[in-house]
């Protein structure tokens, strides 16, 4: 009686007088699992349903050498999304790769238990705590499950952007700044975690998305230079330059107050207010929240880019 595909008969006749050792002397792997499994007091032989086929030939063995039988659990096997079995040619398989991919523990743990498996709760979102708790090896779907790696991004996203505490996440995520040539501190990286959070779905992205923290003498986008070639663009840098090159630092609130007065004094808004800061300040027109990342650079940086942007510019 299996726990998940319930009771199969087998002809045992079928087998004939099967060999448990070679001629060498050596013995097969149907009898070294068994003598392996009963010494070692398995209670539970929980494998994929490849192996189905040698099951008969060890509840045999188990009985001719006196063991207890241990109870069986066949899994269903694990497809691509091409409906073949997963392998190596779907890409990363090994969780070590999925690790060094960026993907956090309990995403994985998620991901893979509901692999032919699905919760009570109608959110595919489940804590490993939830998981223990609420799983039963008997609720476990007959049917080949189907490996989504969009899914499993999505999960990961969501474990890194609004789960896990912030100083964990930045614990994990060191390694990766430290191997994207990002150095600093640890109260650094926690800030700078603490801004781009909401922008990952996997901790590789650290490397683009936490570029604008680091990097102080980047290239500017083709469609980015049009913004500072700009005589309005121009002036709002440079305006924004001469409001804080007599600082020792800046905030967030201090950004939104100075360009608001830019805005009275030249009369521009919108993107013609932003645009040419945040160009200025990393070389594109996307990306980071400009005023967080003022804040979290310091006002050194900041200076140092304005003064390349009107020089480069000017």
């Amino acid at each position: 009686e299996d726990l998940i595909k319930g009771v199969i008969s087998i002809n045992v006749d079928e087998f004939g007088d099967f060999v448990i050792v070679r001629s060498d002397g050596s013995p097969v792997y149907n009898f070294v699992v068994v003598i392996d499994d009963a010494l070692m007091k398995i209670t539970h032989v929980i494998r994929g349903e490849d192996h189905l086929s040698n099951t008969p030939k060890q509840i045999l063995i188990y009985r001719a050498l006196g063991f207890e039988i241990p109870k069986f659990a066949h899994l269903p096997i694990i497809l691509g999304e091409d409906r073949s079995k997963l392998s190596k040619r779907h890409g990363a398989v090994s969780l070590r790769a999925f690790r060094d991919d960026g993907y956090v523990s309990e995403a994985m743990f998620n991901g893979l238990a509901l692999l032919g498996w699905h919760p009570k709760k109608d959110s595919e979102v489940i804590l490993p705590e939830e998981i223990i708790k609420e799983f039963d090896i008997k609720d476990i779907h007959n049917a080949p499950a189907v490996f989504d790696r969009a899914k499993l991004k999505w999960l990961n996203g969501v474990y890194i952007r609004e789960i896990l505490d912030l100083d964990d996440l930045t614990k994990r995520a060191i390694e990766f700044f430290e191997n994207f040539g990002y150095k600093a501190d640890f109260e650094y990286y926690k800030k700078v975690m603490e801004v781009i959070r909401d922008s990952l779905e996997t901790l590789m992205d650290i490397e683009e998305r936490a570029k604008p923290f680091f990097i102080d003498d980047f290239h500017y986008d083709e469609d980015a230079i049009q913004w500072l070639e700009d005589e309005n663009g121009y002036k709002v840098v440079q305006t924004f330059y001469e409001k804080i090159k007599n600082l020792d630092k800046i905030t967030k609130e201090d950004f939104k107050k100075l360009t608001k007065e830019i805005q009275k004094e030249i009369k521009v808004k919108g993107k013609g207010l932003f645009m040419p800061i945040r160009v200025a300040l990393t070389g594109k027109t996307s990306g980071v929240d400009i005023a967080s990342l003022i804040e979290v650079v310091g006002i050194d940086k900041v200076k140092h880019r304005l003064e390349r942007a009107l020089e480069y510019f000017g």
